[in-house]
């Protein structure tokens, strides 16, 4: 007979003197040529739409890949994360590309260039963003973009890229692209060489 013994991290099973973790929630796996990355861009009728498209989150279901295993739960992992993820007999690791809090799902994809790491731009409102206490920037001049280079703690150079407002809602648009790491910690922007803004954004792990 089993019975539940005391956790230590997460639920554990005793079971013949040894004890086994229980897997709390799903794992799904989104493979790289889902219909999901190869969705048609629309026509926009502002510059303003055209951003929130490309800033989107994709929304993951199980229903897009197949369950490939089960995880302690969603607390222990974040966006573009490796570690954690038991699953066998992959050509390539699996890392997170979504996180389902409501659901209790994790979403995995299959190697660093998987598409579902990486995102043209970012989105995030105006309390998100903190200036330095010499720079004013107007309203006008955000419109346009101000071409910026971008430092967190989890890209090993910095990336270029342009700063967009329209009104409350800010954008960060790669030149090249950005992994999904960054939209969950703190970023610094730099322009000229010098710091203007630093912004936390933290809006990766709710689909």
């Amino acid at each position: 007979m089993s019975t539940l013994a005391a956790p230590l991290s997460g639920t554990y099973l005793s079971h013949k003197g040894k004890r086994l973790m229980v897997l709390k929630g799903q794992l799904v796996e989104i493979p790289a040529d889902s219909p999901l990355y190869t969705e048609a861009k629309p026509e926009f009728t502002s510059a303003l739409e055209a951003l929130r498209w490309e800033s989107r989150t994709h929304q993951y279901s199980l229903f897009d890949g197949f369950l490939v295993g089960g995880h302690p739960g969603v607390e222990y992992f974040r966006p573009g994360q490796r570690r954690g993820i038991e699953v066998g007999g992959k050509k390539a690791p699996l890392y997170v590309i979504g996180i389902d809090n409501a659901e209790n799902r994790i979403f995995v994809g299959e190697g660093r260039n998987h598409p579902g790491l990486w995102t043209k731009a970012i989105a995030f409102n105006e309390g998100s963003i903190q200036w330095m206490e010499d720079v004013t920037v107007s309203e006008e001049v955000l419109q346009k973009g101000i071409p910026v280079s971008v430092q967190s703690p989890s890209l090993p150079t910095a990336l270029n890229a342009t700063l967009v407002a329209f009104g409350a809602e800010f954008f960060l648009t790669a030149d090249e692209r950005f992994p999904i790491t960054v939209k969950d910690e703190d970023l610094t922007l730099y322009h000229r060489n010098q710091p203007i803004a630093t912004i936390k954004i933290n809006n990766i792990n709710l689909l």
